[in-house]
Protein backbone atom coordinates (compact mmCIF):
# COMPACT_ATOMS: atom_id res chain seq x y z
CA UNK A 1 0.00 0.00 0.00
CA UNK A 2 1.53 3.26 -1.02
CA UNK A 3 0.51 5.24 2.15
CA UNK A 4 2.15 2.81 4.55
CA UNK A 5 5.78 3.20 5.52
CA UNK A 6 8.23 0.71 4.09
CA UNK A 7 8.91 -2.54 5.86
CA UNK A 8 12.23 -3.32 7.45
CA UNK A 9 13.55 -6.71 8.46
CA UNK A 10 14.58 -7.05 12.06
CA UNK A 11 15.84 -9.90 14.21
CA UNK A 12 14.51 -10.21 17.73
CA UNK A 13 15.83 -12.64 20.32
CA UNK A 14 13.63 -13.42 23.30
CA UNK A 15 15.04 -15.30 26.25
CA UNK A 16 13.27 -16.34 29.41
CA UNK A 17 15.26 -15.49 32.47
CA UNK A 18 12.78 -16.60 35.05
CA UNK A 19 9.12 -16.94 35.84
CA UNK A 20 7.22 -14.22 33.97
CA UNK A 21 10.47 -12.53 33.01
CA UNK A 22 11.74 -12.24 29.45
CA UNK A 23 14.71 -10.55 27.84
CA UNK A 24 14.42 -9.03 24.36
CA UNK A 25 17.55 -8.38 22.39
CA UNK A 26 17.77 -6.64 19.00
CA UNK A 27 19.77 -3.92 17.27
CA UNK A 28 16.56 -2.57 15.70
CA UNK A 29 14.50 -1.81 18.86
CA UNK A 30 14.37 1.93 18.20
CA UNK A 31 13.16 1.41 14.67
CA UNK A 32 10.67 -1.18 15.87
CA UNK A 33 9.31 1.31 18.44
CA UNK A 34 8.98 4.01 15.81
CA UNK A 35 7.09 1.60 13.58
CA UNK A 36 4.75 0.56 16.38
CA UNK A 37 3.99 4.18 17.44
CA UNK A 38 3.33 5.33 13.97
CA UNK A 39 3.89 8.75 12.50
CA UNK A 40 3.78 11.66 15.03
CA UNK A 41 1.33 14.46 14.16
CA UNK A 42 1.70 18.22 15.15
CA UNK A 43 -0.88 19.40 17.84
CA UNK A 44 -1.66 23.17 18.01
CA UNK A 45 -3.42 22.90 21.36
CA UNK A 46 -0.64 21.02 23.09
CA UNK A 47 2.13 22.91 21.41
CA UNK A 48 0.83 26.52 21.49
CA UNK A 49 -2.49 27.06 23.23
CA UNK A 50 -1.88 25.04 26.37
CA UNK A 51 1.58 26.54 27.08
CA UNK A 52 0.15 30.00 26.39
CA UNK A 53 -2.69 29.41 28.83
CA UNK A 54 -0.27 28.22 31.48
CA UNK A 55 1.97 31.25 30.96
CA UNK A 56 -0.93 33.71 31.11
CA UNK A 57 -2.36 32.06 34.23
CA UNK A 58 1.05 32.18 35.88
CA UNK A 59 1.40 35.89 35.09
CA UNK A 60 -2.12 36.66 36.29
CA UNK A 61 -1.78 34.82 39.58
CA UNK A 62 1.67 36.21 40.32
CA UNK A 63 0.48 39.74 39.46
CA UNK A 64 -2.61 39.28 41.62
CA UNK A 65 -0.53 38.23 44.60
CA UNK A 66 1.83 41.14 44.03
CA UNK A 67 -1.11 43.54 43.79
CA UNK A 68 -2.66 42.17 46.99
CA UNK A 69 0.67 42.53 48.76
CA UNK A 70 1.02 46.11 47.48
CA UNK A 71 -2.60 46.88 48.34
CA UNK A 72 -2.17 45.62 51.91
CA UNK A 73 1.03 47.58 52.33
CA UNK A 74 -0.52 50.81 51.08
CA UNK A 75 -3.81 50.34 52.96
CA UNK A 76 -2.13 49.53 56.28
CA UNK A 77 0.32 52.41 55.81
CA UNK A 78 -2.54 54.81 55.14
CA UNK A 79 -4.53 53.60 58.14
CA UNK A 80 -1.43 53.85 60.34
CA UNK A 81 -0.69 57.39 59.13
CA UNK A 82 -4.28 58.45 59.79
CA UNK A 83 -4.15 57.08 63.35
CA UNK A 84 -0.72 58.60 64.06
CA UNK A 85 -1.70 62.04 62.73
CA UNK A 86 -4.91 61.95 64.74
CA UNK A 87 -3.01 61.11 67.92
CA UNK A 88 -0.38 63.82 67.39
CA UNK A 89 -3.05 66.41 66.63
CA UNK A 90 -5.01 65.45 69.74
CA UNK A 91 -1.91 65.68 71.94
CA UNK A 92 -1.08 69.17 70.64
CA UNK A 93 -4.63 70.49 71.00
CA UNK A 94 -5.21 68.92 74.43
CA UNK A 95 -1.90 70.32 75.70
CA UNK A 96 -2.82 73.79 74.43
CA UNK A 97 -6.24 73.65 76.11
CA UNK A 98 -4.85 72.40 79.42
CA UNK A 99 -2.00 74.92 79.55
CA UNK A 100 -4.19 77.90 78.79
CA UNK A 101 -6.94 76.78 81.16
CA UNK A 102 -4.47 76.44 84.04
CA UNK A 103 -2.88 79.83 83.25
CA UNK A 104 -6.33 81.43 83.31
CA UNK A 105 -7.32 79.54 86.46
CA UNK A 106 -4.31 80.78 88.49
CA UNK A 107 -4.54 84.27 86.98
CA UNK A 108 -7.89 84.91 88.66
CA UNK A 109 -6.60 84.94 92.29
CA UNK A 110 -3.65 87.10 91.22
CA UNK A 111 -6.05 89.58 89.66
CA UNK A 112 -8.25 89.46 92.76
CA UNK A 113 -5.29 90.22 95.05
CA UNK A 114 -4.23 93.05 92.74
CA UNK A 115 -7.67 94.63 92.91
CA UNK A 116 -7.86 94.22 96.68
CA UNK A 117 -4.36 95.65 97.15
CA UNK A 118 -5.18 98.73 95.12
CA UNK A 119 -8.47 99.20 96.96
CA UNK A 120 -6.68 98.92 100.32
CA UNK A 121 -4.03 101.39 99.20
CA UNK A 122 -6.72 103.85 98.11
CA UNK A 123 -8.48 103.44 101.47
CA UNK A 124 -5.26 104.03 103.41
CA UNK A 125 -4.49 107.09 101.31
CA UNK A 126 -7.96 108.45 102.00
CA UNK A 127 -7.51 107.83 105.74
CA UNK A 128 -4.15 109.58 105.69
CA UNK A 129 -5.65 112.57 103.95
CA UNK A 130 -8.47 112.61 106.48
CA UNK A 131 -6.04 112.49 109.42
CA UNK A 132 -4.06 115.35 107.88
CA UNK A 133 -7.18 117.43 107.64
CA UNK A 134 -8.01 116.65 111.30
CA UNK A 135 -4.50 117.58 112.39
CA UNK A 136 -4.67 120.87 110.54
CA UNK A 137 -8.07 121.53 112.11
CA UNK A 138 -6.70 120.76 115.59
CA UNK A 139 -3.78 123.17 115.13
CA UNK A 140 -6.15 125.84 113.89
CA UNK A 141 -8.46 125.26 116.88
CA UNK A 142 -5.55 125.47 119.32
CA UNK A 143 -4.41 128.73 117.75
CA UNK A 144 -7.86 130.17 118.13
CA UNK A 145 -8.00 128.94 121.73
CA UNK A 146 -4.72 130.72 122.52
CA UNK A 147 -6.10 133.94 121.24
CA UNK A 148 -9.28 133.53 123.17
CA UNK A 149 -7.92 132.16 126.49
CA UNK A 150 -4.15 132.36 127.20
CA UNK A 151 -4.65 130.79 130.67
CA UNK A 152 -5.97 127.63 129.02
CA UNK A 153 -2.73 127.34 127.09
CA UNK A 154 -0.66 127.51 130.28
CA UNK A 155 -2.85 124.86 131.90
CA UNK A 156 -2.33 122.54 128.90
CA UNK A 157 1.44 123.03 129.04
CA UNK A 158 1.52 122.25 132.75
CA UNK A 159 -0.55 119.08 132.25
CA UNK A 160 1.76 117.87 129.48
CA UNK A 161 4.82 118.53 131.68
CA UNK A 162 3.35 116.55 134.57
CA UNK A 163 2.56 113.65 132.28
CA UNK A 164 6.13 113.61 130.97
CA UNK A 165 7.51 113.68 134.51
CA UNK A 166 5.40 110.66 135.53
CA UNK A 167 6.62 108.69 132.51
CA UNK A 168 10.25 109.52 133.39
CA UNK A 169 9.80 108.40 137.00
CA UNK A 170 8.24 105.13 135.86
CA UNK A 171 11.21 104.52 133.61
CA UNK A 172 13.67 105.16 136.45
CA UNK A 173 11.82 102.80 138.80
CA UNK A 174 11.65 99.77 136.39
CA UNK A 175 14.60 99.96 133.98
CA UNK A 176 15.41 96.25 134.30
CA UNK A 177 11.84 95.21 133.63
CA UNK A 178 11.51 97.47 130.62
CA UNK A 179 14.76 96.67 128.85
CA UNK A 180 14.15 92.90 128.44
CA UNK A 181 10.66 93.56 127.20
CA UNK A 182 11.89 96.12 124.70
CA UNK A 183 14.65 93.77 123.59
CA UNK A 184 12.25 90.86 123.16
CA UNK A 185 9.80 93.03 121.29
CA UNK A 186 12.60 94.28 119.06
CA UNK A 187 13.83 90.77 118.33
CA UNK A 188 10.31 89.55 117.72
CA UNK A 189 9.65 92.50 115.44
CA UNK A 190 12.86 91.92 113.49
CA UNK A 191 12.16 88.19 113.08
CA UNK A 192 8.58 88.81 112.13
CA UNK A 193 9.66 91.50 109.71
CA UNK A 194 12.15 89.14 108.05
CA UNK A 195 9.51 86.41 107.72
CA UNK A 196 6.99 88.84 106.37
CA UNK A 197 9.47 90.17 103.83
CA UNK A 198 10.38 86.64 102.72
CA UNK A 199 6.76 85.51 102.40
CA UNK A 200 5.76 88.74 100.74
CA UNK A 201 8.58 88.44 98.20
CA UNK A 202 7.71 84.80 97.48
CA UNK A 203 4.03 85.62 97.07
CA UNK A 204 4.89 88.57 94.84
CA UNK A 205 7.15 86.42 92.66
CA UNK A 206 4.41 83.83 92.22
CA UNK A 207 1.87 86.49 91.24
CA UNK A 208 4.28 88.06 88.76
CA UNK A 209 5.04 84.69 87.17
CA UNK A 210 1.35 83.82 86.90
CA UNK A 211 0.56 87.24 85.48
CA UNK A 212 3.28 86.95 82.83
CA UNK A 213 2.45 83.30 82.14
CA UNK A 214 -1.18 84.09 81.41
CA UNK A 215 -0.38 86.63 78.71
CA UNK A 216 2.36 84.42 77.31
CA UNK A 217 -0.12 81.53 76.98
CA UNK A 218 -2.68 83.90 75.48
CA UNK A 219 -0.11 84.93 72.86
CA UNK A 220 0.80 81.32 72.02
CA UNK A 221 -2.87 80.33 71.80
CA UNK A 222 -3.72 83.16 69.40
CA UNK A 223 -0.69 82.34 67.24
CA UNK A 224 -1.42 78.60 66.99
CA UNK A 225 -5.22 78.54 67.07
CA UNK A 226 -5.84 78.57 63.30
CA UNK A 227 -3.15 75.95 62.71
CA UNK A 228 -4.59 73.65 65.39
CA UNK A 229 -8.11 74.14 64.04
CA UNK A 230 -7.02 73.13 60.54
CA UNK A 231 -5.09 70.09 61.83
CA UNK A 232 -8.12 68.90 63.82
CA UNK A 233 -10.34 69.12 60.75
CA UNK A 234 -8.02 67.16 58.45
CA UNK A 235 -6.55 64.69 60.97
CA UNK A 236 -9.51 63.94 63.26
CA UNK A 237 -12.69 64.79 61.35
CA UNK A 238 -12.36 64.30 57.61
CA UNK A 239 -11.28 60.62 57.48
CA UNK A 240 -14.22 59.31 59.52
CA UNK A 241 -16.72 61.65 57.86
CA UNK A 242 -15.52 60.38 54.48
CA UNK A 243 -16.05 56.78 55.59
CA UNK A 244 -19.53 57.70 56.80
CA UNK A 245 -20.28 59.01 53.29
CA UNK A 246 -20.34 62.59 54.54
CA UNK A 247 -17.50 63.98 52.46
CA UNK A 248 -19.48 67.14 51.74
CA UNK A 249 -19.94 67.89 55.43
CA UNK A 250 -19.57 71.62 56.06
CA UNK A 251 -16.81 72.32 58.57
CA UNK A 252 -16.98 76.10 58.30
CA UNK A 253 -17.49 77.85 61.61
CA UNK A 254 -19.75 80.87 61.87
CA UNK A 255 -18.42 83.25 64.49
CA UNK A 256 -21.87 84.80 64.79
CA UNK A 257 -23.50 81.46 65.57
CA UNK A 258 -20.89 80.13 67.95
CA UNK A 259 -20.97 83.33 70.01
CA UNK A 260 -24.52 82.39 71.00
CA UNK A 261 -23.22 79.37 72.92
CA UNK A 262 -23.86 79.41 76.66
CA UNK A 263 -20.51 78.99 78.44
CA UNK A 264 -22.29 78.09 81.69
CA UNK A 265 -24.03 75.03 80.24
CA UNK A 266 -22.43 71.72 81.20
CA UNK A 267 -24.03 69.90 78.27
CA UNK A 268 -21.64 70.79 75.47
CA UNK A 269 -23.38 68.52 72.97
CA UNK A 270 -26.81 70.00 73.66
CA UNK A 271 -25.48 73.52 73.16
CA UNK A 272 -24.00 72.59 69.77
CA UNK A 273 -27.17 70.85 68.67
CA UNK A 274 -29.24 73.82 69.80
CA UNK A 275 -27.14 76.02 67.51
CA UNK A 276 -27.48 73.47 64.66
CA UNK A 277 -23.76 72.69 64.77
CA UNK A 278 -22.37 69.19 64.23
CA UNK A 279 -21.52 67.86 67.68
CA UNK A 280 -19.52 64.98 66.13
CA UNK A 281 -16.99 67.42 64.69
CA UNK A 282 -13.97 67.90 66.94
CA UNK A 283 -13.10 71.04 65.00
CA UNK A 284 -16.40 72.65 66.01
CA UNK A 285 -15.89 71.52 69.61
CA UNK A 286 -12.44 73.08 69.67
CA UNK A 287 -13.90 76.32 68.27
CA UNK A 288 -16.54 76.26 71.02
CA UNK A 289 -13.83 75.93 73.68
CA UNK A 290 -12.00 78.85 72.06
CA UNK A 291 -15.18 80.93 72.22
CA UNK A 292 -15.54 80.31 75.97
CA UNK A 293 -11.86 81.16 76.48
CA UNK A 294 -12.56 84.50 74.80
CA UNK A 295 -15.64 85.11 76.95
CA UNK A 296 -13.72 84.49 80.19
CA UNK A 297 -10.77 86.55 78.98
CA UNK A 298 -13.14 89.41 78.26
CA UNK A 299 -14.42 89.23 81.86
CA UNK A 300 -10.88 89.14 83.27
CA UNK A 301 -9.71 91.95 81.01
CA UNK A 302 -12.67 94.07 82.06
CA UNK A 303 -11.76 93.60 85.72
CA UNK A 304 -8.10 94.34 85.03
CA UNK A 305 -8.96 97.51 83.14
CA UNK A 306 -11.15 98.62 86.03
CA UNK A 307 -8.36 97.87 88.51
CA UNK A 308 -5.95 100.02 86.54
CA UNK A 309 -8.24 102.96 85.74
CA UNK A 310 -10.49 103.24 88.80
CA UNK A 311 -9.10 104.72 92.02
CA UNK A 312 -10.98 102.22 94.19
CA UNK A 313 -11.65 99.04 92.11
CA UNK A 314 -13.70 96.17 93.48
CA UNK A 315 -14.11 92.53 92.48
CA UNK A 316 -17.37 91.48 94.03
CA UNK A 317 -18.10 87.89 94.96
CA UNK A 318 -20.75 87.47 92.26
CA UNK A 319 -18.36 88.42 89.46
CA UNK A 320 -15.62 86.19 90.82
CA UNK A 321 -18.07 83.31 91.29
CA UNK A 322 -19.32 83.62 87.69
CA UNK A 323 -15.79 83.55 86.32
CA UNK A 324 -14.95 80.49 88.43
CA UNK A 325 -18.14 78.74 87.25
CA UNK A 326 -17.22 79.41 83.63
CA UNK A 327 -13.76 77.99 84.23
CA UNK A 328 -15.28 74.83 85.71
CA UNK A 329 -17.69 74.45 82.79
CA UNK A 330 -14.80 75.05 80.40
CA UNK A 331 -12.93 72.21 82.09
CA UNK A 332 -15.95 69.95 81.52
CA UNK A 333 -15.98 70.95 77.85
CA UNK A 334 -12.29 70.14 77.57
CA UNK A 335 -12.85 66.73 79.18
CA UNK A 336 -15.66 65.98 76.72
CA UNK A 337 -13.39 67.04 73.83
CA UNK A 338 -10.71 64.65 75.10
CA UNK A 339 -13.22 61.80 75.37
CA UNK A 340 -14.42 62.32 71.79
CA UNK A 341 -10.82 62.48 70.56
CA UNK A 342 -9.85 59.26 72.37
CA UNK A 343 -12.80 57.44 70.86
CA UNK A 344 -11.86 58.77 67.43
CA UNK A 345 -8.25 57.61 67.80
CA UNK A 346 -9.38 54.15 68.94
CA UNK A 347 -11.62 53.94 65.88
CA UNK A 348 -8.75 54.84 63.55
CA UNK A 349 -6.49 52.27 65.22
CA UNK A 350 -9.12 49.58 64.68
CA UNK A 351 -9.06 50.34 60.95
CA UNK A 352 -5.47 49.12 60.61
CA UNK A 353 -6.38 45.43 60.85
CA UNK A 354 -9.54 45.85 58.80
CA UNK A 355 -7.52 47.41 55.96
CA UNK A 356 -5.85 44.04 55.17
CA UNK A 357 -7.30 42.39 52.03
CA UNK A 358 -9.04 39.13 52.85
CA UNK A 359 -12.33 37.32 52.41
CA UNK A 360 -13.70 39.33 55.32
CA UNK A 361 -12.58 42.52 53.60
CA UNK A 362 -14.43 41.54 50.43
CA UNK A 363 -17.58 40.78 52.42
CA UNK A 364 -17.36 44.11 54.25
CA UNK A 365 -16.86 45.92 50.95
CA UNK A 366 -19.89 44.25 49.37
CA UNK A 367 -22.06 45.08 52.42
CA UNK A 368 -20.71 48.64 52.76
CA UNK A 369 -19.69 47.82 56.33
CA UNK A 370 -17.23 50.75 56.55
CA UNK A 371 -20.04 53.29 56.38
CA UNK A 372 -22.06 51.35 58.95
CA UNK A 373 -19.09 51.20 61.34
CA UNK A 374 -18.41 54.93 60.97
CA UNK A 375 -22.02 55.83 61.76
CA UNK A 376 -21.97 53.43 64.71
CA UNK A 377 -18.79 55.14 65.94
CA UNK A 378 -20.65 58.46 66.06
CA UNK A 379 -23.50 56.94 68.07
CA UNK A 380 -21.23 55.09 70.51
CA UNK A 381 -19.06 58.16 71.11
CA UNK A 382 -22.08 60.36 71.80
CA UNK A 383 -23.48 57.87 74.32
CA UNK A 384 -20.13 57.42 76.11
CA UNK A 385 -18.84 60.97 76.17
CA UNK A 386 -21.89 63.24 76.37
CA UNK A 387 -22.12 64.69 79.87
CA UNK A 388 -25.33 65.45 81.79
CA UNK A 389 -26.36 69.04 82.23
CA UNK A 390 -24.88 69.52 85.71
CA UNK A 391 -22.54 66.64 86.65
CA UNK A 392 -20.92 66.66 90.07
CA UNK A 393 -17.61 65.37 88.75
CA UNK A 394 -17.24 68.42 86.53
CA UNK A 395 -16.69 70.46 89.68
CA UNK A 396 -13.21 69.06 90.02
CA UNK A 397 -10.83 71.89 89.24
CA UNK A 398 -7.01 72.03 89.17
CA UNK A 399 -5.26 73.22 92.31
CA UNK A 400 -3.58 76.57 92.31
Amino acid sequence: MPNHPPFYEASVYIEQEGTNKFKIQSDKLQEIGAQLRGRREFSVFHSIILPLIVSVATIIFSSAFQYISWFNSVAVKYATDVADKAERTYENSAAAIGTRHYAMFVFLPSLRDLIHAKANAAALSAMAQGNGIKDRGLVYAQANAKKRNPDAEHSLVRAMAQSNERQANATKRTPDAENPLISAMAQSTVGKKDNEISLHKSDLDIKQKRFASYYEQLKLWNENYDHLLSDIEYALDRPVFGQADKKNEVFRISRTEIRKMDCLSYSFSEELQKLHLNSHSLKIRFAGIHNCFMVIHKDLDKQLTAAISMPEPALDKDTESKIEDKLIVLLAMANEFRCYAHQRIDYYNSQKELAIFSITYVGRWLNDATKTEALKHFEDTASRCAQPRNPDFARAAPTR
